[in-house]
């Protein structure tokens, strides 16, 4: 049984399905929709990959023989833009066992047909636990990866100046607590003396590249990150 904190955070996961048997599709989209809140399918691995460009999923489940473009093709494809999505692959027994040893087996996971569900539930979070633990789930589609240490909307990066990286950074650190003006001057600024203007025109412009209340201001105490667990 999984924890309500992972299943939260599997939740906000976004899961692309491409398989051609129809039954099949719709037994993984109503499998997987139940924990998470954004499930894509096709059922080729040409509508995969437009698919894949169109929505940005953070993992793929895919059937390899398939009309238009075959699995390995499509995998091909997604890696050239995004060459660490984990990718989890459906194979029959049949599948060429060289093709399948050729690939990196920290990105992509095998699950044997017939599909047995609770496996490949499975197969989805060992390939998503690094994404699940290293991610800060925002509202308004922005995420914040602790890996790469950059905010996110919709997986485009937003770009903040290096002290308002280190800004945000320093908030990440200190979820959920209120930082006075001294600790952040003390942490933020460092040698540099810091005014209250200048901090508060650096939590404007976070905000106007994010959202208003992304950080919120605690009056005479300092400002906030509110953050979910």
């Amino acid at each position: 049984m999984l924890s309500l904190k992972i299943l939260k955070k599997l939740s906000n996961i976004k899961v692309l399905i491409v398989e051609d048997d129809k039954h099949a599709l719709d037994e993984l989209y109503t499998s997987f929709s139940y924990f998470c809140k954004n499930v894509e399918v096709a059922n080729n691995g040409l509508e995969g990959f437009d698919k894949f460009e169109k929505n940005k999923p953070d993992i793929i489940i895919t059937d390899i023989s398939m009309p238009k473009l075959t699995g390995f093709e499509l995998i091909k494809l997604v890696k050239i833009h995004a060459p660490h999505i984990p990718i989890i692959i459906i194979t029959a027994h049949d599948t060429d066992e060289n093709l399948l040893n050729s690939l990196d087996k920290q990105i992509y996971f095998f699950v044997r047909k017939p599909i047995n569900l609770k496996e490949l539930q499975t197969a989805v979070l060992m390939a998503t636990k690094d994404l699940i633990h290293n991610r800060v789930v925002f509202k308004n589609g922005y995420n914040y990866n602790k890996e790469t240490k950059s905010l996110y909307k919709e997986n485009k990066i937003i770009k903040f100046t290096k002290t308002e990286k280190k800004l945000f950074d320093f908030f990440i650190s200190n979820q959920n607590r209120i930082l006075s003006y001294e600790t952040i001057e003390n942490f933020v600024w460092e040698e540099k003396s810091m005014s209250i203007e200048a901090l508060r025109m650096c939590i404007k412009k976070i905000r106007t590249k994010s959202y208003k209340d992304i950080i919120q201001t605690c009056s005479g105490q300092g400002y906030i990150m509110k953050i979910e667990e």
